[in-house]
């Protein structure tokens, strides 16, 4: 939404030599490309239908998995953490090659960033901004202009467009609290409990994240020896209120809704702590002053974020901490702030020899790759099938491996590499269902 403030960057530095099959845009003649482009088929994300599960239960028996009284898919049941004991319906579409590079940046890195956008709750029920049917198309045709002016610090200047963002907020606090976190949260909160997150920077406001255990944030946002918050909303909190004056902080649930004096707005009120001041203020016989304006808590274009400067001082730890793989996902990176950010950690993240992975239902635009280099791998898909796919490589290849064929007797866990592997160059590949 907005710039998110100016980051505190790193002094410029060369990047490290790179393994040879790596390409640098350094080499002005030569384009540099991902690693591997996997595509996630739409279909592969649907459930299967009662005739194809038909077929699975005749080949599985009387599996567990599949007496579940809400027809799933493979990939939902996988996601339950439901793992069949035989060769799943994706397993003849998934070329082992292509999960493996995927699988080994997810299950190796040991300090891991993730840049996150709408698109990642959007399958909890949450629409995206920027999408044919988002956020922002829906609300274009309700007003004049483009649903993005309503995300503008301008709004606030006409009764009638105030009007209309409040109603907005409201749609977006009761769907916040009417959705669950989706299988990508849980990922993130997952890799958190393992202590392999270094930070999750969400540009959401639905705080589907930062209420999962391993992912509270306080706010507002704070940063010292004493708290370290794993999760940075970079745009604010929809189900919090702040004063525009004193930055006093109220919770926006169903009774400040209900009680709602006559002629106040649904929203936006006068601030009940400036008010208790301006009354202290009169017993002492001082001038009152005016009050503020109680207001959403999220983060509009044209307007500085109140956590901004903390922000700052985060990235710059982050830059410092030498991490090792950059997730960005469920975003088209248009925000200019957070589109530098992205740029900075991936510098950063090479130079470590770390991977830089693009998740979205598109591909990067050739802007977004050329402002940040290059990404080592690009999956085109559903960001949801991620867990259950890691999950089907782990099920039907890392555990068949440490099985001894002969004795039926697990081997001893297999150390951890010290090196990254090299993925094959750009290829084309579709997972289909």
């Amino acid at each position: 939404m907005t710039d998110v403030g100016e980051y505190k960057r790193l002094p410029e530095t060369s990047l490290e030599e790179r393994s040879p099959k790596r390409k640098s845009t350094a080499d002005k003649s030569e384009t540099a490309e991902p690693k591997m482009v996997v595509k996630i088929e739409e279909d592969a994300n649907r459930d299967f239908d009662d005739t194809h599960m038909k077929q699975e239960e005749a080949a599985a028996g009387e599996d567990d998995w599949l007496k579940k009284e809400d027809d799933q898919s493979f990939l939902r049941s996988l996601n339950s953490g439901v793992v069949p004991d035989f060769r799943s319906p994706l397993d003849e579409q998934v070329e082992i090659e292509d999960l493996y590079f995927l699988h080994f940046a997810l299950s190796y890195c040991k300090k891991a960033v993730i840049i996150t956008g709408a698109g990642i709750s959007v399958d909890s029920g949450i629409p995206d901004f920027r999408s044919s049917d988002g956020l922002f198309q829906g609300l274009a045709s309700k007003t004049t202009g483009s649903g993005k002016n309503l995300f503008d610090y301008n709004v606030f200047r006409h009764p009638d467009s105030i009007g209309k963002f409040e109603r907005m907020i409201e749609k977006l606090y009761h769907l916040s609290q009417e959705s669950k976190p989706s299988p990508f949260h849980l990922m993130i909160d997952e890799l958190s409990k393992q202590g392999r997150l270094l930070r999750l920077y969400t540009q959401n406001i639905d705080c589907l994240d930062i209420e999962l255990p391993h992912l509270k944030t306080e706010i507002p946002l704070t940063f010292n020896k004493n708290s370290n918050p794993k999760a940075v909303q970079l745009h604010g909190n929809v189900k919090l209120l702040n004063c525009s004056k004193c930055n006093y902080i109220s919770e926006l649930n169903q009774e400040y809704l209900k009680n709602r004096k006559f002629g106040e707005s649904r929203l936006i009120r006068s601030c009940p702590a400036c008010e208790e001041m301006n009354i202290v203020r009169q017993i002492a016989g001082k001038r009152t002053q005016n009050s503020g304006i109680l207001r959403p808590r999220i983060v509009l274009y044209n307007e500085f974020h109140p956590d901004g400067e903390i922000i700052g001082t985060i990235t710059e730890k982050d830059l410092k901490s030498k991490p090792d793989c950059l997730i960005v996902t469920g975003t088209t990176l248009k925000i200019p702030g957070v589109r530098r950010l992205v740029k900075e950690m991936a510098k950063v993240v090479h130079s470590n020899k770390g991977y830089v992975i693009w998740m979205n239902i598109d591909e990067p635009p050739k802007n977004v790759v050329d402002y940040v280099d290059y990404f080592d791998l690009i999956v085109v898909g559903d960001c949801q099938m991620i867990p259950a796919l890691v999950k089907l490589y782990d099920h039907i290849y890392t555990d068949k491996k440490k099985v001894n064929s002969k004795a039926k007797t697990k081997t001893s866990k297999p150390k951890m590499p010290t090196t990254l592997p090299s993925a094959p160059m750009k290829v084309e590949n579709k997972i289909e269902s």
